[in-house]
Order: structure tokens, then C-alpha cells, then sequence
């Protein structure tokens, strides 16, 4: 149960000031317990509810609270009549079973300060899915291998050395520095739809790719029970082997961890997921509540997470929640970094609201403006935007002030080109940067893979964040955090503008699901002259970064 914070706004100006350079408290991020004090309800707010709730046959000892969260431990029972409704068992056709209700209400009383309580409505499946990901067939590439940077071999298949060189990383490991094991300087990597990272992947991706790492391996934790078997052959893999294979490759001095989360999230169905069976929402509370619960030296310093759906398909509460709670990870140091998806400007192109009408589909959570959301892209010498690359304006979130300057001009310049009853203009403009997403090869299960998705991107800027922090740790100074802020303000002349390539989407079915969907002609967004819906700002060049991440850094107090 969510109840309202009456401060977030403060809690949202102090996360821009504090990710703002120029700014007196840039780089000053906040503790836990500050953060805890400005999403505070009030003492009054949480007396009533607590009141109310214990009333209702909920006892005190069934009540646990963090911060602005009241989680219950109470029987389907209690929670039928806290709620004045049924749960019910409902079937997939696999036969797995999920309890929930078709409707419920909250007391009166309460009404006015709970903002949201899951899970209750909305259904979620209970099997595992791959993600949004797209498999290339591995036979095609691996004659062509790149052990260095040869654009001839890295425009056929991606590998470290590859990233290494294009985006100014450099062969030499060492460049990095020492590994500085604290606030700021872990990665952490999302787990989620029972994906499971393997440790012989890593050890044989590692012999061919990243020697220097010799026995280095990553760190799982297990977050809502979730798992990590390494002797489960049939369970999905590929996502997992992707984010830690090449986050340790590229930030070889920075630990890793990986967080198996398990559970489901809530739907809103759609032509893309329409039934119980078909969900793959990810259980983005689970994970949250977990890492802000932790103490501030154990918090990643960076958060890369290559899921999404279409912002459609969760109830607006929900993604509001999640949203905010994405803002106080970024309150706290942590630089929270989301793939952009790969359906262009979406897959079904077909609103969910009983209308049916045509309209791009923007992924959630890349559209959340407390993210940073990655393209892709493909080809090197030159770089190009990928068709698939997600992008878009999103109908929940208003644009950002950070973005104001950047996608005003893309607008007055390109605005005109696309039907704007498809989109919402003064929405939150994704992606914000990019990166290589197309055939990279990865060990799954043992077996060489091609992989191609932005899902690949977000590792790929997370670990190229990670060695920025890593460099300005080493010099006094603290994570980065909030990105968004420093990326359309001095760190643009870290991004290279990519201007070839565009997108392609509304094909007339969807790609998810398979079912038929909107079809647009000549649905996509093309890579222009500075950020565009398909590659935002553009892809990293590390050295300029580093340059401008030290510029007028302040050092945390």
C-alpha cells in the first residue's frame, strides 16, 4: 500500500540540483534517511491509516512500514474485507494460478491517502519469457570476430574489443584504475522473468574475450526469493549472459551484481500481452523496496535493466509509483539506466483505452524522466541508428525541463514530418543516448549467440557510466547519479550526434504477441542532426566524457 507523499516535490527539486552541474549541491546526494524524510506521509496521514487498518481486523504486528510504504501480511480473508471484495483463483492455460480481484474499494476514511495497492486488479503470468530481445542466428558472424577494433569484423559481430575501441575505451584495462569498492562503484544488473546468469557463460565468454579478468566472476542476490540455478538448462538465458558478460568486459575493475527478482507485475491488457498467459510484466516494486532499503554503501552505482513494455500496459498508478521511486535511487547516487525497446515507435500501434485507435506506443520504464533511456544503434564507420531502436514521446510522463532545449528544436525542425494525432508532443522525449545493439556475441548455455536489442545497449552505457564514476572517485569526487540533467547539459560534448538510420514500426500485428495490430505507413522516426526519437543525443565517447564529468565537479561533503 503507497500512501501520498506530500513533499515529492521537494524530494524531485533536490534530485535535479543535486544532478544539475553548476548547481551548489551538485553531487550531493542525499542518504537514506533523507530521502525517507521527503516521501514521508506526515504522522497524522499514517496514524489514520494504521488506525483505520487495525479497525478493519488488520493487526499491528501484520503491518510493516518503510518510508511512505505500508506492506500487509494479512490472509485473503482480512484483505476481502479490508478491501469489501473477492479474490478468486484465475487459470492460465498452462494451469498456473494467480489470485486476484476484478474490482475492490478503499475505505472511505482512507481513500483520500492511498495512493495505490498492489497486488490486487490486475493479473500477471507466472511462466518465464525472454524479454524484449531479438536472436540472430550465431552461424552467420563467427568468422568474423573481432580480437581488436577492425570495423570490417565489428560491422558483422560485436565483441568487447569492439565497444572498447569505438567508444574510446581503449585496449589498455588498466585505464580504468583500481576497483574503489564502495558508494558509486558497483553495477548493478536487473534479473528479471526468471532469467538466470551462469557462471561457466561468463568463465568461457571471459577465455575468448576478456582474459584480463582471469577468475573475476559477478555477485548474485536474491531479491523477493528470486533465484539463480546454474543446472537448469531449460530455463531462458540469453538476456542474463548478455548484461553481465559484457558489463564485466567493458568495467573489468568495477563488481558486478546481479539481482534475480522474482514475481510479476501488474497488466493492463493489450494487443501486445491481451491475456494472463501472454504477461511479462517485471516486478519493478519488488526490486525498488529492496534497493532502497539498503544502506549507502551498498547501493550500486549504477542500475542497468534491459526490460520494458508498452506504457500502456500498466495502470497509471503504478507506473507513476514506480517512477518516483526510480527518482529516489537517483536521489541517492544511483544512475538508473533503462533499454528503449525494439519496436521503433511501437509494435501494435494500438491503444488499449476501449477506442482502439492508431497511436504510437512508448515503452515504460524508459519513459520515465527519471531514467536514462539507451537506443540503438549498428554499424560502425559509420555508426547508424537501428530500425528497431525504441523511441518516442511518452502520454504519461510531461517533458522534462532538461529536455526542453534539445526536443524543442527536433520538433520545430522534424515535428511536422509524423501525423501528430499518433503521438503526444509535450511528452517525455525517449531515448536519451544510445548504443551498438545488433549482433553481439555472447555465450549462452555454453553455445556462441548472436543477440541484437537495445537490451544490449543498456549494459554497454552502464558499464561506460561505472568507469566514469570509477575515474571520478579517484579524483574525490562522487558518482554521478541522476544522469539526465549533466547529459543534455555539459556532458552533450561526451555524445556523438548519430545522423544515418532511422526506425520502423506499426507493421500491422505485434511483434509480442503475434496478434493483429495497427498498420502505419512509413511509421518511424529518423536519425537527424541532434536528438532525435531514434538515438537521443547520440552514442559515448569516453575520453570527452571524462573531460566533461570533471569539469567543475564538486567535491561530496
Amino acid at each position: 500500500m503507497s500512501l501520498v507523499q506530500p513533499n515529492f516535490e521537494a524530494l524531485e527539486q533536490h534530485t535535479l540540483a543535486i544532478a544539475t552541474p553548476g548547481q551548489p549541491s551538485y553531487g550531493m546526494h542525499l542518504s537514506r534517511e533523507q530521502v525517507r524524510a521527503l516521501q514521508d506521509p506526515g504522522t497524522d496521514v499514517v496514524n489514520v491509516v494504521l488506525d483505520t487498518l487495525n479497525t478493519l481486523g488488520v493487526p499491528e504486528n501484520a503491518i510493516d512500514r518503510t518510508g511512505h510504504w505500508l506492506t500487509l501480511k494479512i490472509n485473503v480473508t482480512v484483505a476481502e474485507d479490508l478491501l469489501n471484495t473477492k479474490f478468486h483463483y484465475f487459470n492460465n492455460q498452462n494451469g498456473q494460478r494467480i489470485i486476484r480481484t476484478l474490482e475492490y474499494s478503499v475505505p472511505q476514511r482512507i481513500s483520500r491517502f492511498v495512493e495505490m495497492i498492489q497486488p490486487t486488479t490486475h493479473l500477471g503470468r507466472l511462466y518465464p519469457h525472454n524479454g524484449k530481445i531479438l536472436k540472430a542466428s550465431a552461424a552467420a558472424g563467427l568468422g568474423h570476430i573481432a580480437g581488436s577494433y577492425d570495423p570490417v569484423a565489428c560491422n558483422l559481430t560485436i565483441t568487447p574489443a569492439c565497444l572498447r575501441g569505438l567508444y574510446g575505451l581503449g585496449n589498455d584495462t588498466n585505464i580504468i584504475g583500481p576497483a574503489l569498492r564502495s558508494r558509486g562503484n558497483i553495477i548493478g544488473i536487473s534479473g528479471f522473468l526468471e532469467q538466470y546468469a551462469r557462471y561457466d557463460d561468463l568463465r568461457q565468454f571471459a577465455q575468448i574475450f576478456a582474459p584480463y579478468l582471469g577468475a573475476k566472476t559477478f555477485g548474485v542476490v536474491s531479491v523477493n526469493g528470486g533465484k539463480n540455478p546454474q543446472d537448469d538448462r531449460d530455463q531462458d538465458s540469453v538476456e542474463a549472459a548478455l548484461d553481465v558478460q559484457y558489463a564485466m568486459a567493458l568495467a573489468p575493475s568495477i563488481p558486478v551484481s546481479y539481482y534475480t527478482t522474482a514475481g510479476r507485475g501488474p497488466l493492463v491488457p493489450e494487443v501486445d500481452q491481451p491475456s494472463l498467459e501472454d504477461v511479462t510484466n517485471e516486478p519493478y516494486l519488488e526490486e525498488l523496496q529492496y534497493l532502497l532499503n539498503l544502506n549507502d554503501t551498498d547501493l550500486p552505482g549504477v542500475l542497468s535493466t534491459s526490460y520494458g513494455e508498452d506504457e500502456q500496459s500498466l495502470p497509471r498508478s503504478y507506473a507513476i509509483e514506480v517512477c518516483r521511486l526510480f527518482l529516489a535511487l537517483g536521489a541517492r547516487g544511483v544512475s538508473v539506466i533503462f533499454s528503449s525497446g525494439d519496436s521503433g515507435p511501437g509494435s501494435s500501434c494500438e491503444s488499449n483505452d476501449g477506442k482502439n485507435n492508431t497511436r504510437y506506443l512508448p515503452i515504460f520504464p524508459a519513459s520515465c524522466p527519471f531514467v536514462t533511456s539507451v537506443g540503438g544503434t549498428k554499424g560502425v564507420e559509420p555508426e547508424r541508428a537501428a530500425s528497431f531502436s525504441g523511441g518516442g514521446f511518452s502520454d504519461v510522463f510531461a517533458r522534462p525541463a532538461y529536455q526542453n532545449e534539445a526536443v524543442s528544436e527536433y520538433l520545430s525542425c522534424h515535428g511536422n514530418a509524423t501525423d501528430s494525432s499518433l503521438f503526444t508532443s509535450r511528452g517525455r522525449a525517449v531515448p536519451d543516448v544510445s548504443a551498438q545493439a545488433a549482433n553481439f556475441f555472447v555465450i549462452d548455455k555454453g553455445l556462441p549467440t548472436l543477440v541484437s536489442g537495445t537490451s544490449a545497449a543498456a549494459p554497454v552505457f552502464a558499464a561506460v557510466i561505472a568507469n566514469l564514476n570509477a575515474i571520478r572517485m579517484s579524483f574525490g569526487f562522487p558518482p554521478l547519479g541522476f544522469l539526465n540533467p549533466f547529459l543534455y547539459g555539459q556532458g552533450r560534448v561526451g555524445l556523438v550526434d548519430i545522423t544515418d538510420g532511422g526506425s520502423r514500426g506499426c507493421l500491422g500485428f505485434s511483434s509480442v504477441s503475434g496478434l493483429q495490430g495497427k498498420f502505419v505507413a512509413h511509421a518511424g522516426w529518423n536519425a537527424t542532426v541532434g536528438w532525435d526519437p531514434v538515438t537521443g543525443l547520440g552514442t559515448p565517447n569516453f575520453p570527452k566524457l571524462v573531460a566533461a564529468s570533471l569539469s567543475n565537479a564538486w567535491k561530496e561533503k
